[in-house]
């Protein structure tokens, strides 16, 4: 890793941008490759309606949210070279502890983040836009406003900046939030019922937590794990149900807007049915939606 740390000190500004471009690209493609063919796999795993086709303006906020995260990118390294943040070329078990602590560190900020972002004043204004994609596709993790991708990059800078870490731990916590935004957007469940009832996965959130937020904005406002929701208690009171099922229950039902304990307003859910696209049909449980069928394995 001081290899590494040596190699990025000789870099200048311009390389620096120019390969944080390309790589936050390349982590752009993998997504959705990746994505794309966990979808087909687990296919008759699905938790959430099939979505339409990518819109113009979805396909115009992810160029944007790949460009910004690369500022990010850059940003980070100029805090770097100016000693705001401090790296280290450690790895074995103290950088394992560093990501494991990083890690809960972003998961609590995020969910304050996103508690915030939910807030009627605040809703319209920036996070309205992700929540345009009810039905969750792999793409849709990078359909972010611009204000939410920098503040997301803000954050993490900001935890950087408090405390030295190891490379091996930053590089790690990159892999993490892309593996979990990734899953949490796919619209099934790859992981099986018998491995859902593990009681790690009381706690680590599994791809339909996410997917049950899209359906419900009330609810799972955690990203890597569910213990926020569960102390201040907006975790879905069916998840730990549906989590232990034995087939795959869709969870379209729980349509945006329906909770009695939904903040958001109630213009959104008007919004949502207006950016569905042709070929869906409403179905009793939500105008505009289409009902994913339970599968039984």
């Amino acid at each position: 890793m001081e290899a590494v740390l040596e190699w990025g000190a000789r870099l200048g500004p311009a390389q620096v941008a120019g390969g944080a471009l390309l790589v936050n690209l390349l982590l752009f493609l993998v997504a959705v490759g990746a994505g794309g063919w966990l979808v087909r796999r687990f296919g008759e795993c699905r938790v959430a309606p099939v979505p339409g086709p990518v819109t113009p303006a979805e396909r115009v906020l992810i160029a944007v949210t790949v460009l910004l995260n690369s500022v990010v990118t850059t940003a980070g390294w100029l805090l770097w070279r100016a000693g705001w943040i401090r790296l280290s070329p450690l790895t074995g078990p103290r950088a394992v502890v560093e990501l494991v602590l990083l890690t809960l560190v972003m998961d609590a900020l995020m969910y304050a983040g996103h508690w915030i972002a939910h807030r009627r004043r605040v809703y319209p204004m920036v996070h309205e836009v992700h929540h345009r994609c009810p039905d969750p596709r792999p793409a849709t993790l990078f359909v972010m406003h611009p204000l939410e991708v920098l503040g997301f990059g803000g954050a993490w800078l900001a935890v950087l900046c408090v405390r030295g870490v190891s490379i091996a731990a930053v590089g790690g916590f990159v892999v993490v939030n892309l593996v979990f935004g990734l899953l949490g957007h796919l619209g099934v469940e790859p992981v099986p019922a018998r491995v859902r009832r593990w009681r790690v996965f009381h706690w680590v959130a599994l791809p339909m937590f996410h997917v049950g937020h899209h359906a419900d904005p009330s609810v799972n406002l955690g990203f890597y794990t569910t213990g926020w929701d569960r102390l201040f208690g907006t975790v879905d009171p069916g998840y730990d149900r549906i989590r232990a099922a034995q087939g795959y229950e869709s969870i379209a039902g729980r349509a945006h807007g329906s909770s009695p304990r939904c903040r958001c307003p109630r213009r959104c859910d008007r919004r949502h049915r207006r950016a569905r696209p042709a070929g869906h049909r409403p179905d009793r449980h939500h105008p505009g939606r289409q009902q994913a069928r339970p599968q039984h394995h």
